[in-house]
Order: C-alpha cells, then structure tokens, then sequence
C-alpha cells in the first residue's frame, strides 16, 4: 500500500514539472512573437522630410461655414465669400471670379456686358472634389484644396500655374507639410499687399469649427534641416503643434508681421463699415425718391379730385386715402433710417 502511495506520489510530481516546463516553452513562444507595427504611409514619411520652415503669427479657431469673412484680405488682392460653406475668389478688379460649385468642382466666370458668363469648369486639375480657390494676382498661381489619390488625409492644398499656350492649368503639386495632413485642410492665399499668408484647417478642432493660422509668407521654399532636429520635432513642426515652435530666432519678424495683421483687420473693420454705410445710404436715398414720386402722384389725385364727377370722387378718395398712408408710413421710415446714418441728413 505505501508503495503505491509512492508511486502515485512520483507520479503527479512528474506531471506537474512536465506542465510547468510546457507553460515556460509556450511563454517564451509568446514573447518571441512581435507585434506588427502599422506601415506608415511612405508619401508622409517624404512628406515629413521635406517639411517647410514657416513663422507662424496668430491663429483664430472660427465657424467652418464662415471662416472667409474672418480674413482680413486686403481689397488690393481681391475678395473672398462663402455660400453655403463653398469659397469664391473675385479678383481686384471684379471681372473675374472663381467658385466651388454645389458638386464640390472648381469653375470660373467672367463679368461681361454687366452680367456675368456661364460657370466653366477650371482645365487641368481633374475631377476630384476641389474647393476654396485662390488667385495670385498674377493671374496665373491658382491655390486651392482637393482630395483624391493625391491627398494624404481629406483635403490637401494644391498649387498650380495656368499655361497660356495651351489654355489650361499644369498638373498640380500637394504643397506638403506643414500645409498637409491626414486632416481636412481648407484654405490657402498670400496676401502680397500685407506681405501675410493664411491657412485653414480642421486639424485638432471641434466638428464644424476650423482654425486660421496667418503666417509669413516665404519668398522661395525653405525646409528644416532633418539632421538638426529629432523625428518627434519634426512631426510637432509639420501638425503645427505650437505656433512658438517656428518663431526660433525669427521672433522680432513675427512681431513686425503682428503689427501688420492687426493693421489688416482695422482696414478690413474700416471697409466692412464703409459698405455697409454705403448701402444704408442708397437705401435712404431710394427711399427718399420713392416718397418724391409719391407726393406727385398723390398731388394729381387731389387735382383730379377737384373738378372729378361725384362717382369719380368716390373711387378718387379712396386712391387719396390710400396714398396718404403710403406716403405717412414712408416719411416714418426714411427719418428712422436718417437716425442711423445722422451725418447723411
């Protein structure tokens, strides 16, 4: 009996190191094995290194379907609007616009004989969904944003340069980071005027909200030395993680750049004040006209009525009552449109 106790004993003492040292093999299997590592994209990692050295000067998160009339663009370049959300250009001198239609193309027209031309799409820069154009005032350097097989992310911002010869746009280039990521970027134009650039992204922003970034536009293409800086520098550099990460030694041009964009906006305020004066006061005016044409209208109703027959006159004095209320509730409003506008009395 105590052999086989023994024996049962040697037996399960076996077993248990015989599990033991299947458990240690199977756990040095595991951690043999290596986790995969998603490949990034290799047109980021070109991307990354060519990364542009850009000052940034302010920023400004604003509405999405709105964030034109935040630009302070000088009217020297041009004008920009939002319908819906879709960007149009016009140019300084209001002949020439450039829209993003309702199916997301990018088209340009032409005001001739006081009207303007048919929408035609834009030559050259494909059938890809492409919106918010820009136009240098060149007239040949078209900015604008596109997705497709060419974008990393959402939008890209492209460039291209229109071939007079040919009569169509050249084959457009991404304009790569920082003005590239796998977010939505929306918007890009240089103001020469103000020597300013702006930029706008949905990167790191709420849903429905984007941010403008106004920078210092470069006159030829500067990149970060990659050997100067670690991989996770350059990648905070390109997502345009901190505005202050790009000032280095540039400090006193961003605050030379500041001065100019507030200067911007004062002039932006200035005109947007200008316009709508001057459209209270061709409201005033028309209405002031309106009022004329109706006191002559109703002094000949009252001479009609002087020598009218008494059938006449029934039908005359309602015209004449009528008219008077007109006039009354005319003369109301064109003195409450003068209390806007005091110095046009």
């Amino acid at each position: 009996m105590k052999i086989t106790k023994y024996k049962l004993w040697v037996t399960l003492l076996l077993l248990t190191l015989s599990l033991s040292a299947t458990a240690q093999r199977r756990g040095r299997n595991v951690k043999k094995q290596k986790v995969e590592e998603p490949v990034e994209d290799p047109r980021i990692t070109q991307m990354l290194a060519a990364t542009q050295r850009v000052v940034f000067v302010d920023s400004m998160v604003v509405d999405r379907d709105d964030f034109m009339s935040h630009i302070p663009l000088s009217r020297h370049i041009g004008k920009l609007t939002q319908t819906d959300g879709l960007g149009t250009f016009t140019n300084e001198m209001g002949d020439h616009r450039l829209t993003t239609t309702a199916d997301t193309l990018i088209a340009e027209t032409d005001f001739i004989a006081n009207q303007w031309t048919k929408p035609r799409p834009i030559e050259g820069i494909g059938r890809e969904p492409a919106i918010n154009p820009f136009l240098m005032p060149d007239g040949i350097t078209l900015y604008y944003a596109q997705k497709g097989e060419n974008s990393i992310g959402g939008f890209d911002i492209f460039v291209t340069r229109y071939d007079s010869e040919r009569g169509v746009f050249l084959r457009p280039e991404n304009l790569g980071m920082p003005f590239a990521s796998e977010g939505g970027d929306l918007f890009y134009a240089i103001d020469e005027f103000n020597q300013l650039g702006y930029f706008v992204t949905d990167r790191r922003q709420p849903k429905g909200k984007v941010c403008i970034y106004v920078f210092i536009p470069n006159d030829s293409r500067r990149v970060y030395q990659t050997e100067a800086y670690s991989d996770s520098q350059i990648r905070q550099l390109a997502a345009i993680s901190r505005m202050a990460d790009s000032w280095a030694n540039d400090k006193q041009e961003r605050q030379a750049a500041l001065a100019r964009l507030n200067t911007a906006r004062a002039q932006a305020g200035k005109t947007q004040n200008n316009s709508q004066t001057d459209h209270a006061q061709s409201e005033l005016e028309a209405m002031r006209q309106k009022a004329q044409v109706q006191e002559k209208a109703l002094a000949l109703m009252r001479n009609q009525y002087a020598t009218a027959t008494e059938g006449q006159r029934v039908t005359l004095g309602i015209n004449i009552l009528h008219a008077e209320q007109q006039l009354e509730q005319l003369q109301t409003d064109i003195r409450n449109k003068e209390k806007q506008i005091p110095y046009n009395n």
